[in-house]
């Protein structure tokens, strides 16, 4: 072998050095990234990936309902998921989301500045039948009538007279009926 070839043969060695090198350092990279993205990962991040995904979720609650729909919007301490009728949930009542979709959720935090408290009184000017769910008791249905600073009055079905005071903390979630 003479000067340029075994020139020739240490640069290809070299090179599949280099390359083999570069290719670890960047599995060793995207799998800390992966890890740090993971250890940063919000709940509303989630959320959100899974609404633009319009993935198909089941959202079990500490109450121990589930809702199967996709997510629609996502906002400071509720989402809103389109379950047939569009269901607003309290983030301190989801206990469990499951969803094929392969998302495990991002450190975006979420698009819509708005509270429940803001969302259902909005909701209360139409009056509209809905189905609310109160920690530790069974579904209340009835006609949603006015939401204050932290209390919801709620005209129960079957009922001209009879108005519940709910506290706003206590309600984990909201099914517009219509």
């Amino acid at each position: 072998m003479d000067d340029v070839d075994r020139l020739l043969a240490d640069l290809a060695r070299w090179t599949g050095d280099r390359q083999a090198t570069d290719e670890a350092r960047s599995r060793r990279e995207e799998t800390w990234l992966r890890r740090q993205a993971d250890e940063e990962a919000r709940f509303t991040g989630l959320a959100l990936d899974l609404a633009e995904q319009g993935a198909a979720v089941t959202v079990q609650t500490t109450a121990g309902r589930r809702h199967h729909g996709t997510i629609v919007a996502v906002a400071d301490d509720f989402l809103v998921l389109d379950a047939h009728r569009p269901v607003l949930l309290a983030y301190r009542t989801i206990s469990v989301v499951r969803s094929t979709a392969g998302v495990v959720g991002s450190t975006r935090v979420a698009p819509l500045g708005t509270r429940l408290v803001h969302a259902l009184a909005g909701i209360a000017a139409d009056r509209p039948r809905v189905v609310l769910v109160v920690d530790g008791s069974e579904p209340l249905h009835g006609e949603l009538r006015s939401v204050g600073h932290d209390i919801v009055s709620l005209r129960l079905d079957g009922s001209e007279a009879a108005v519940l005071h709910v506290r706003l903390d206590a309600v984990g979630e909201v099914t517009l009926l219509g």
